[in-house]
């Protein structure tokens, strides 16, 4: 096939001819349109950039090196690939190893976000980023001590949007009702003006929210469908009538339902 594509190009047809003798897509004979006919049917074989590096990854791994220092480590040995696909090799070499490489720990900012004096050539200030106070309120990541005494004394207000978080994951651990007509009364007169809208907020549509707290139920297969069904939707803007997009939804759930 893919000599055939090579030859049809040679002689001047274009992708639209030789896909209508050919039966296969342009994408496809664009794919062919160059390079040695072995390699080209040999694609699904072709070495990944990142297996010349496995044994130092396996090193990283051993060493208890998270994937960020271990992305970056690979970059500095030569590997000039994409990051999104180097992370996607560490994960499939997790899966394979069935070990995971360590958590990237919260690094006290001094190269980002970093200030130097004029004429400085040194690192002369602590930083905590906003994403790292953002991370230890809503994803528990640890700070420590001196931070979290800094933080909470210089701006106290994210104190008390801690506790907010805090006491709000609790209404729904708990699965209580009490708690959540507790929460609402204590937020709602709050002093700063985004946590008592939000206590607000809840209080109008309190009777959706105490069901959400009081039983196990989801509407996530609904909007999962909805999502479904939206993106079959979009695909077919400006090329598919009425009756091909029942067709393909009914497909759909044909295939759902075995």
């Amino acid at each position: 096939m893919i000599c055939q594509i090579q030859s049809f190009l040679k002689e001047g047809c274009s992708y639209r001819e030789i896909a209508r003798r050919m039966g296969v897509g342009r994408n496809t004979i664009a794919k062919y349109r160059e390079g040695d006919p072995k390699e080209l049917c040999m694609y699904w074989v072709r070495q990944s950039k990142l297996d010349p590096y496995y044994d130092f990854i396996m090193e990283c791994l051993d060493s208890g090196w998270s994937k960020s220092k271990t992305v970056k480590a690979i970059y500095a040995k030569g590997y000039n690939g994409s990051v999104s696909n180097a992370y996607e090799h560490l994960v499939k070499i997790e899966e394979k190893e069935r070990r995971c490489f360590a958590p990237q720990p919260y690094v006290r900012t001094m190269t980002e976000s970093m200030k130097y004096k004029k004429g400085s050539t040194g690192k002369d200030q602590d930083y905590i980023t906003r994403e790292g106070v953002f991370h230890h309120m809503w994803m528990n990541m640890e700070l420590t001590q001196f931070h979290k005494t800094y933080i909470y004394e210089k701006y106290p207000a994210l104190f008390r949007i801690h506790n907010c978080i805090r006491e709000f994951r609790n209404v729904f651990e708990k699965r209580s009702v009490p708690l959540l007509y507790l929460f609402i009364e204590k937020y709602k007169n709050e002093s700063i003006k985004s946590l008592c809208s939000f206590a607000k907020g809840l209080e109008r549509d309190i009777d959706a929210v105490e069901n959400a707290v009081a039983y196990d139920y989801s509407n996530g297969f609904v909007e999962g469908t909805n999502s479904r069904l939206k993106m079959i939707k979009r695909t077919m803007y400006g090329r598919c009538g009425k009756k091909l997009l029942e067709v393909k939804l009914r497909y759909m759930r044909l295939v759902q339902h075995g």
